[in-house]
């Protein structure tokens, strides 16, 4: 009993003092999106900072995969030494839980988290500027009037907006099909064109065809108006429920010193915290409360696990 006693102590002390000196070579944070996406281009903002903070450089590694699954098993699989963090969103830790039948890491189990990086990142119903509707309550009235008459297009890559379309359609009460695409690419021209008339996408991807006139915003799916667009009201205003929010955080894999957790947390809230990072974050569609704590981040996280199996099952969503 002694000897074991012995053993934990010596491996808290090792940790401690690891803690103490640590970083002493660059850290990696994995990116389990390609680059250029909206998930890579916040994680090399913070990446920049925070390997200025830390004194040691904080590169980005895109590990890509379907649905960030490989790179999410990655960090998992990493070892807790504090050179290894992951830059995770809505999809990898809430959606794909849902999505997938079996995963090759416990979004529950598998990391330790660190800090909240956006906590508001909502996709947006926006519609063609010819449409017979002008807010969120007439385009119901009018697919309500219209059973089966609009359709509504959607990136079938994004969970959030899938689950959002289809629980809008719920709890409204519309019949309206869904018309998937593979990415934005096209989605985007195709709702300016008329050829579909409503599209939910992210903010970040529909904003030059707002900023043209091709298209008018009819609401937000967060659970409160997106500071950018405060004349666009939240859909939750209109079909009460609907709240599919986008988020990204910071984790790491399980056993991480908590020293090592704790001092990465507070750089990312003084990074949150400069003059112009809001502007940043709002210009490609996403909002920040700051950093929180490690704990607050772990119950954020477990909270919105368990919206989306409640949005699953409300909507019997079957995992593939």
């Amino acid at each position: 009993m002694l000897r074991i006693i012995s053993a934990a102590i010596s491996v808290l002390w090792l940790a401690a003092a690891q803690a103490q000196t640590w970083p002493t070579r660059p850290i990696k944070l994995i990116v389990p999106n390609a680059a250029g996406t909206a998930t890579d281009t916040m994680a090399r903002l913070l990446a920049n900072d925070l390997g200025k903070a830390l004194g040691q450089g904080v590169y980005v590694e895109n590990v890509l995969g379907p649905s960030g699954i490989t790179g999410h098993q990655t960090a998992a699989k990493a070892e807790p030494d504090g050179y290894t963090f992951l830059f995770t969103n809505t999809s990898g830790l809430a959606g794909n839980p849902v999505t997938f039948k079996t995963l090759p890491y416990d979004p529950a189990k598998d990391f330790t988290a660190v800090a909240m990086v956006c906590s508001l990142g909502p996709q947006i119903v926006t519609a063609n500027k010819d449409a017979p509707f002008k807010t969120m309550a007439e385009f119901i009235a009018y697919a309500k009037a219209n059973p089966g008459k609009l359709s509504y297009a959607v990136d079938a890559t994004v969970g959030g907006a899938i689950f959002a379309g289809r629980l809008i359609v719920q709890r409204a009460g519309i019949e309206m099909p869904e018309v998937s695409y593979r990415g934005g690419s096209q989605m985007g021209p195709d709702v300016a064109s008329g050829r579909v008339p409503v599209m939910i996408s992210s903010i970040a991807m529909v904003n030059p065809f707002l900023d043209g006139g091709q298209m008018r915003a009819l609401g937000v799916t967060s659970g409160e108006r997106f500071p950018g667009l405060p004349d666009v009201p939240s859909v939750n205003e209109t079909v009460p429920g609907v709240i599919v929010d986008g988020w990204f955080a910071v984790v790491a894999p399980k056993g991480v010193p908590d020293v090592i957790v704790r001092r990465v947390n507070r750089e990312i809230g003084t990074f949150l915290d400069g003059p112009d990072i809001q502007k940043r974050l709002i210009a490609i569609g996403l909002a920040t409360s700051g950093a929180g704590t490690p704990e607050s981040t772990a119950a954020f996280i477990a909270l919105q696990q368990e919206r989306w199996r409640m949005f699953a099952k409300e909507l019997k969503f079957e995992a593939q």
